[in-house]
């Protein structure tokens, strides 16, 4: 019998992210000792403790699909429905308590301003990996949900690179960097499957629209009132 070749499109993409992530926030987190910058509050130290063991556990889990092991793959899958709850109230504790800080954000919004980026991006995460859960026995959506839910926290790592380099079109880069993500992969589905799957058309395309979105959102009075309330 002739064996399964899988694919290595989402392993690779998996290392790909995980770079991004990486070298995004070595300064700020995994070499900030190295560096002449302020301790950590608590809560960030924890959301990024989190967030390393959830990447850690995607990318395992990504090659475990490719090596065939779908036991160990879904049984690591139940602690990473737990980890994954556990970043996304993290990750939203974090946005809402760190919001008031006076500093400017980028494109000169104030702090409870930007606010309604890091929300987005978080609520798509939890979203995608909560269908992903409960689609996870129809791999070819498990799957794709997982990913998108990857390339919907890729804001702050861009976010640093950017400041790292000294590039200021925080939106368009932003934008662009999430579409080339969505292009990839609904590139990969159209040579490889001759398909353009939902996930990545209709899911991709509203979290690539969601970035312009955020800015309009964020400059209007309704949204200051909102944002306001929630870090009351």
């Amino acid at each position: 019998m002739a064996a399964v070749v899988r694919s290595r499109f989402y392993p690779h993409t998996a290392l790909v992210l995980g770079a991004v992530i990486l070298v995004g926030f070595a300064r700020t987190f995994y070499l900030r000792a190295w560096f002449d910058l302020p301790p950590l509050k608590l809560l960030v130290a924890l959301h990024g403790v989190l967030f390393t063991a959830w990447l850690g556990l995607f990318i395992v889990q990504t090659r475990l699909i490719a090596a065939q092991n779908y036991r160990l793959h879904q049984k690591l899958g139940i602690a990473g429905a737990l980890l994954a709850a556990l970043v996304v109230a993290d990750g939203i504790t974090t946005a809402l308590i760190g919001a008031p800080d006076p500093r400017i954000r980028p494109m000169g919004l104030t702090g409870l301003q930007f606010l309604i980026f890091p929300l987005m991006g978080i609520t798509f995460f939890g979203v995608c990996v909560a269908a992903a859960i409960a689609l996870r026995k129809r791999a070819a959506f498990h799957k794709r949900l997982m990913l998108l839910a990857m390339f919907a926290v890729l804001g702050p790592p861009v976010a640093r690179l950017m400041r790292l380099v000294g590039i200021d079109a925080f939106l368009l880069v932003q934008t662009l960097v999430v579409l080339g993500f969505v292009a990839w992969a609904l590139l990969y589905d159209w040579f490889r499957n001759r398909i353009v799957h939902p996930i990545f058309a209709i899911g991709g395309s509203l979290l690539v629209v969601s970035w312009p979105l955020r800015a309009v959102i964020a400059r209007t009075d309704t949204w200051l009132a909102i944002s306001g309330w929630l870090t009351s």
